[in-house]
């Protein structure tokens, strides 16, 4: 399996005041949620990548500002009007 490498240095964690495993759990969970809200993954592939349920993954997403909502206004018209 492909994998990222995001390279940091001990003064991120000191400023951050998370652990190196928190650090790489937040990091695969916004990048998710990024992902998610772009629409370049669905919600299962993205709480896949953030290692999380699709139900927690849903949960974490609110507090950073990310719709669970992915629709865009077409989408949205098109399950308003039922065509």
């Amino acid at each position: 399996m492909p994998t990222a490498h995001i390279p940091y240095d001990d003064k991120l964690l000191a400023a951050s005041g998370r652990s190196a495993a928190e650090m790489e759990r937040e990091f695969r969970l916004l990048l998710a949620a990024k992902m998610y809200e772009l629409g370049r993954l669905s919600l299962g592939y993205a709480a896949e990548l953030a290692g999380r349920s699709k139900a927690d993954f849903l949960f974490d997403l609110a507090p950073l500002g990310v719709s669970i909502l992915n629709f865009g206004i077409d989408d949205l018209k098109h399950e308003i009007h039922g065509a």
